[in-house]
């Protein structure tokens, strides 16, 4: 596996930010109140602060029917749903810290966020099944609360009187399951069972992402945190708004970063794809070089060892040619070749730069596994691990054509680089031509 830094960090800090600012706010707010009585414009904020989270969701879930993300659509929802919940035993005084409900929706929304994360486009009859699952999930949540904050209610003597040994078994449940939510752990309002379930998930969460580099499961990952974060406060009036705003501004970031990736980034190798380099030339006036870099016996390489493995030599090219110094912009242009754009340096400038990279990558091993390994026994699999395996040395090609008075438009120069690419071709591979 070849990793970008860069690509595996960026989708963590604006979240990141978020979140720290949002713990701010929280250690602020009582100071932001005493200011409100002043400010008839911080007044006005905090009155329909409440109210934000709804339109945020709102506008993601609108942002997951356009995309038919229904993953997406499904958790703004479910936070929706968990958010009124929260807010109307927050509005009820004393009911809030005593009651179970809110810690077992504590125990229960990291999952539902979870398991709804790995939705993407499904069918509409799926996703009716999911919305039914969270409408079951919502009234046994009911009906437990009456059964154990009520029991004198309607409904439950009603349930009592047709269902007497259902009844009775239902109430030791709830009273054993109501003494687990109620035992709380080191963190004052969350319950031991939710901690537990909590860390799990995150961990889960971040080798996912690590995994994917998904700027989405970055998304998923801290708002799981972000809500979490509402529950373990002592005071959960602000901490709701504030920490479910978090989630909504997460969710609606990462959803536009995420349709950005689709159509600028090129998905396997985490490069700049052709959408982003037409754009670019067209932002460049004068002094500047471009690369066509190509590399070499590529599709020799596919045939011989697979696709899997040519996917693999792709992403390694592109790792070390992210890491390129002198300021180059770079791009996967497409199949094996890319570009690197070097704004306000000549051919012969940009040239030491593309030559330190040819040798980095050809001083680089890769290693090729044989398929043949996968049916050997556990047994003889170190004695032939020399023989499933094979060091190949991956070289490039390129050619560097730059702002000229005969070449005074981009694609002009771009054309022109990719003529002194074939060259660099002809005379052997595995070297840097300039245009001259």
């Amino acid at each position: 596996m070849y990793y970008n830094t860069k690509r595996l960090f960026a989708p963590l800090i604006i979240p990141s930010f978020l979140i720290i600012l949002s713990m701010i706010i929280g250690w602020q707010w009582d100071r932001m109140l005493l200011q409100a009585n002043i400010d008839n414009e911080l007044t006005a904020f905090i009155v329909i602060f409440p109210l934000i989270p709804y339109l945020l969701f709102a506008i993601v879930a609108i942002l997951g029917i356009r995309s038919n993300n229904s993953g997406l659509i499904l958790i703004t929802f479910i936070l929706s749903i968990c958010y009124f919940a929260l807010n109307h035993f927050v509005s009820n005084a004393g009911i809030y810290s005593s009651s179970f409900v809110p810690r077992i929706i504590s125990f229960l929304l990291p999952i539902n966020i979870f398991l709804f994360s790995f939705i993407a486009k499904k069918k509409n009859r799926t996703v009716i099944m999911y919305f039914i699952i969270i409408f079951l999930e919502i009234g046994i949540i009911r009906f437990l609360y009456n059964l154990i904050e009520f029991p004198k209610s309607e409904i439950i003597i009603q349930f009592q009187m047709e269902f007497p040994k259902l009844a009775a078994s239902f109430l030791v449940f709830t009273q054993h399951l109501s003494g687990i939510f109620l035992r709380t752990s080191f963190i004052e309002n969350i319950p031991t069972i939710s901690l537990f379930n909590f860390i799990i998930i995150v961990f889960i969460m971040i080798l996912r992402f690590v995994n994917s580099r998904d700027v989405r499961n970055s998304g998923y990952l801290f708002i799981t945190i972000s809500v979490f974060l509402a529950f373990c406060s002592r005071v959960p009036a602000p901490a709701l708004m504030i920490f479910f705003t978090t989630s909504g501004l997460i969710l609606l970031i990462t959803t536009i970063e995420a349709s950005f990736s689709m159509a600028y980034i090129d998905e396997l190798t985490g490069l700049h794809g052709r959408r982003s380099l037409n754009e670019t030339l067209n932002t460049l006036n004068k002094n500047y070089s471009i690369a066509m870099l190509d590399i070499d016996l590529f599709k020799k390489f596919n045939d011989k060892y697979g696709h899997k493995t040519g996917d693999q030599v792709l992403k390694m090219v592109a790792a070390k040619l992210s890491e390129i110094n002198g300021g180059a912009k770079t791009f996967r242009y497409g199949g094996e070749e890319f570009t690197a754009i070097f704004p306000g340096k000549t051919a012969r400038e940009s040239e030491p730069y593309l030559e330190e990279f040819r040798r980095k990558l050809e001083s680089t091993e890769f290693i090729v596994r044989s398929t043949i390994r996968k049916s050997t026994t556990s047994k003889n699999r170190g004695k032939t691990a020399s023989k499933d395996r094979k060091i190949v040395t991956i070289t490039i090609s390129i050619g560097i054509a730059d702002y000229s008075r005969n070449q005074t438009k981009p694609d002009k120069v771009l054309k022109a680089a990719d003529k002194i690419l074939y060259k660099a071709k002809r005379m052997g591979r595995n070297r840097v031509e300039i245009q001259k």
